[in-house]
């Protein structure tokens, strides 16, 4: 069974604190050298280190320090939403210490290569910094990974037994249901907040990447899962595309169990694990369907009972089966 989690301060504290580190380090080291850079400060460095953008001391530290806070927030977030134990977040720790790292270097690192020079224009940050920085990435990554400690992910939950729903001969019947994923969500809506505040203290194109990530998340943050008489289909409500579809032929039973996002399939969206896959838009009920290559395909979703029964019932009349009633 699914072991229950109590969401106690330890568990954000673990997550939020590499990024209240990194924003430490990014205040303390503007602190010392306020007096020592010029303004405006060197921000962007080509391939060839030399500096070609700029912005004030100022607006780059508020952007540093925000950007770090809402990656905090978000990563706390993912922590909170899941209740699995915490040794079953060792990726997603692992991911935010080393994201921590590689910023709270890479932001002090511009600051320190400002300094003590009286035109911004003559700042070079020459690439081996980002060597630097990635390094700092992986023993702060490998750090989250031992604070989580050992994973004790439990077993999935066994599929519940099959059921069927009763239609007369000629009767025909579909189902639908749009299911929306807050995670997916929340991290769009971030991803296009932080593209928003880059462009505008940086540069217009330096929030471009970002804002486009974050609008194509918030775009596929939902879906409406259909099951009709050519089988299952999945598609987001407003774009119509990508679509999945799984037709009859290729179903052999459907069943329903809850599923855990992060610790049974380890994140959110399409996932895929050894004789599995599954578009995972949160934690909770959802269709799980044993296709005739023997792997299973989940869907979550509410009302997943319903669901699989009108599937079982649409496979058996597909395959000229009397439908039972159950």
């Amino acid at each position: 069974m699914h072991q229950l989690v109590n969401h106690s301060p330890r568990r954000t504290l673990v997550v939020v604190l590499p990024f209240a580190l990194a924003c430490a380090a990014v205040v303390t080291t503007y602190a010392a050298l306020r007096d020592r850079l010029p303004d405006p400060l060197a921000t962007h460095f080509p391939a060839s280190g030399k500096a070609d953008g700029f912005s004030g001391a100022g607006s780059f530290v508020g952007v540093a320090v925000a950007l770090l806070a809402v990656q905090g927030a978000v990563f706390a977030v993912l922590a909170h939403r899941t209740s699995r134990s915490l040794g079953s977040l060792r990726p997603l720790i692992a991911c935010a210490y080393g994201e921590s790292g590689l910023l709270g270097y890479a932001f002090p690192a511009t600051l320190f290569a400002n300094a003590d020079v009286p035109d911004a224009a003559d700042v070079r940050f020459p690439m081996w910094q980002l060597a630097v920085a990635l390094a700092c990435a992986l023993p702060a990554g490998a750090v989250g990974w031992l604070l989580a400690g050992a994973d004790a992910r439990s077993a999935a939950l066994p599929a519940g037994e099959p059921h069927r729903l009763p239609l007369g001969r000629g009767e025909v019947a579909s189902w639908t249901r749009t299911v929306t994923s807050r995670v997916l969500l929340a991290v769009g809506l971030a991803l296009v907040g932080a593209g928003a505040i880059l462009a505008f203290a940086v540069s217009p194109g330096s929030g471009l990447p970002m804002t486009i990530m974050g609008v194509i998340a918030v775009l596929l943050s939902a879906c409406r899962v259909t099951v009709d008489r050519r089988g299952l289909t999945v598609a987001p409500p407003v774009v119509r595309l990508p679509r999945l579809r799984v037709p009859l032929g290729r179903i052999e039973e459907a069943t329903s169990r809850p599923v855990d996002a992060f610790g049974d399939f380890g994140g959110w969206g399409y996932r895929i694990r050894a004789g599995r896959s599954g578009l995972v838009m949160r934690s909770g009920d959802a269709l799980c369907l044993r296709l005739t290559t023997g792997k299973e395909f989940v869907v979550t979703v509410d009302d997943a009972r319903t669901a699989a029964a009108l599937l079982n019932t649409l496979v058996d009349r597909g395959a000229g089966r009397p439908a039972d009633a159950s």
